[in-house]
C-alpha cells in the first residue's frame, strides 16, 4: 500500500489507498495500518428526517456542504416511497437525482438518477452486496470513496409532484491532504438503444483515468437469460491504441461469467447479477455490475469502450434491426 495515502488518514486510509494505489483495494489493511491515530476526523450528517429539509414534489435538498480536504467514505439510503405509502420504488423515487459538486465547480461532477447511482436500476435490482455497492433489506449503501481537496456539495433532487419519504446518512473524513496523486470520483451515466448491427460507444475519456466499477443493463425480446446480448465482445481502446488493449469475449466474461447470464451468475464481492427478468413471450432485461477494486482498468492518456457484435454473426443476424434497450454507468477517477 503506498506510503503516501496511508501516512494520511486513519479511519479512511484503505480507502485513500486506493484512490492513489487501486491495486489495493479490497486488500484488508494491516492491524499497523488500522492502529495508526490522529491523521483523521470522521463525521456524519443525516437527510431528509428528524426536522431537517425534506424531499417535497419538486424540492431540491443539499445533503452535504464540507470544506476539505477530506473524503467522503459511505452513503446509506434507506428504501423510499412516494408520499409514504406507495410500494418501495415507485416511479417518483426513480426519478430522484443526485449531484455531486467538487471544490467550488459550477458544473457537477456527478449527475444522475439516485437509485442507479446506489446500483438499484430503475429500483428494480434484486438484494445483492458488493465491495462498493449494495442493496440489502429495504436500503442502499455505495462505499467508493469520493475524494476532495477544497470543498463538496451533493444535493438530492426530486422533480415530481409527489413527496418522497425516506432517510440518508452519510459519513466523510476530514484530512490533512489528499494525494496529489488522487483525482475526482465521477460517472459516465448513459441511456438509449444498442445496435447488433453497428459498434456502440460505451464510454469515451480523453485524458488520464482509472474506472473502478461499471453496470451494465439491456434487454432483448428474443432471447430469455440475455442470450444473444450476451455474445457481443466489450472493448478497450486505451491511449489511442488501435487495437483492443483489452478485450471480453462476450458481455457475460466481462461480468465474471460465462455462456451466458443466469439468476445467481456472480461471485456477489466483486460481480453481481442486479437483474434477470422475462420480457414479453421469449425476451428478457440483464443488469450487472462489477466492481474493480483488485483490478481497476488504468490508462494515461485516453479511454475508448465499445460493445459490438462484429465477431458473433449468428447472433447479430438474430437480434437484427431492433433495437436494444441499455442503461450503463461508468465510475472513474480522473483529474480536472
Amino acid at each position: 500500500m503506498s506510503t503516501h495515502a496511508t501516512s494520511v488518514i486513519a479511519g479512511a486510509i484503505t480507502m485513500l489507498s486506493f484512490i492513489a494505489n487501486p491495486v489495493h483495494a479490497g486488500v484488508s489493511p494491516t492491524w499497523q495500518e488500522l492502529s495508526k491515530v490522529g491523521k483523521a476526523r470522521t463525521q456524519g450528517v443525516t437527510a431528509f428526517w428528524g426536522g431537517l429539509p425534506e424531499l417535497n414534489a419538486k424540492a431540491r435538498v443539499k445533503v452535504l456542504d464540507a470544506d476539505g480536504p477530506g473524503v467522503i467514505t459511505s452513503i446509506h439510503v434507506s428504501a423510499m416511497a412516494a408520499d409514504g405509502i406507495e410500494g418501495f420504488g415507485s416511479p417518483q423515487v426513480a426519478g430522484l437525482i443526485i449531484r455531486v459538486f467538487y471544490d467550488g465547480q459550477a458544473k457537477a461532477g456527478i449527475e444522475m438518477p439516485l437509485m442507479d447511482f446506489l446500483g438499484d436500476v430503475e429500483c428494480k435490482s434484486q438484494y445483492f452486496s458488493s465491495v462498493f455497492l449494495s442493496k440489502v433489506k429495504e436500503s442502499h449503501n455505495f462505499r467508493i470513496p469520493m475524494p476532495f481537496r477544497k470543498h463538496v456539495t451533493i444535493e438530492v433532487e426530486n422533480p415530481s409532484d409527489r413527496k418522497v419519504v425516506g432517510y440518508l446518512e452519510l459519513t466523510y473524513d476530514t484530512v490533512e491532504t489528499v494525494p496529489k496523486e488522487s483525482g475526482h470520483l465521477r460517472v459516465d451515466y448513459r441511456t438509449g438503444n444498442l445496435s447488433a448491427k453497428t459498434p456502440n460507444t460505451m464510454f469515451k475519456l480523453d485524458r488520464a483515468g482509472v474506472i473502478v466499477a461499471h453496470w451494465l443493463q439491456y434487454e432483448t425480446d428474443k432471447a430469455r437469460d440475455g442470450q444473444l446480448i450476451c455474445e457481443a465482445d466489450q472493448q478497450f481502446f486505451l491511449d489511442g491504441d488501435t487495437k483492443p488493449t483489452l478485450q471480453s469475449m462476450g458481455s457475460e466474461d466481462l461480468y465474471g461469467g460465462s455462456w451466458g447470464f443466469i439468476a445467481q451468475q456472480g461471485d456477489g464481492q466483486y460481480t453481481s447479477i442486479l437483474r434477470n427478468e422475462k420480457v414479453g413471450a421469449a425476451g428478457s432485461r440483464v443488469a450487472v455490475l462489477r466492481c474493480r477494486s483488485l483490478d481497476a482498468i488504468s490508462f494515461r492518456k485516453s479511454c475508448r469502450w465499445v460493445l459490438t457484435w462484429a465477431n458473433d454473426a449468428w447472433a447479430a443476424e438474430k437480434l437484427g434491426d431492433s433495437p436494444i434497450p441499455y442503461r450503463h454507468c461508468v465510475y472513474y477517477y480522473s483529474k480536472d
